[in-house]
């Protein structure tokens, strides 16, 4: 895989209100304002927190740490996990996993995840250029993430995944 640094791709629609949503590896530069973000406390179970999984990310060639920017400033966080590590869902090459996704708790309901999704397909092709599907799992209790992830796109591929304390999950897929 090819890592790139301070790749970042602008929103196409810049936001009712003229904010640029846009999607960017975590460097040094972005590193302690992505530890500062969280979602709500009620949502860390689903997500978890930067603390927990931004080093991980950054210690492993296959994974790719990735801000959520509003006008350049970090908003959310997620993980692009590629390579035998991301587990039993993807493939080693041409599939990515999307994990502990997350907007900001000051941030939600405006719309951000759903425009970072959008930007995600073409994002995560200029990091893994082969790629063809994208795949996350979500808690089956998380309701209004399954209808995010929906409009995105994405398909329930019917599988199911018992994750170890945080209960069962649907397997999402968008083909690219």
């Amino acid at each position: 895989m090819v890592g790139i640094a301070n790749h970042a791709l602008a929103a196409g629609d810049g936001g009712a209100d003229g904010e640029t949503v846009s999607l960017a590896i975590v460097g040094p530069e972005l590193h302690a304002r992505v530890l500062a973000l969280a979602p709500h406390p009620f949502q860390r179970a689903w997500s978890g927190v930067p603390a927990d999984t931004l080093g991980p990310a950054e210690r492993d060639p296959h994974q790719w740490p990735v801000a959520i920017l509003l006008d350049g400033e970090p908003v959310g966080f997620l993980v692009l996990h590629g390579g035998v590590s991301a587990g039993r869902f993807v493939r080693p090459r041409g599939e990515l996993l999307i994990r502990a996704f997350f907007v900001d708790a000051a941030h939600q309901r405006g719309g951000i995840g759903r425009r970072a999704l959008a930007l995600l397909p073409a994002f995560a092709s200029g990091l893994e250029p082969s790629l063809s599907r994208l795949v996350l799992t979500v808690n089956d209790t998380n309701e209004v993430a399954q209808r995010a992830y929906t409009r995105a796109g994405f398909l329930d591929t019917g599988e199911r995944y018992q994750r170890p304390g945080g209960g069962p999950q649907l397997v999402l897929e968008l083909p690219v």
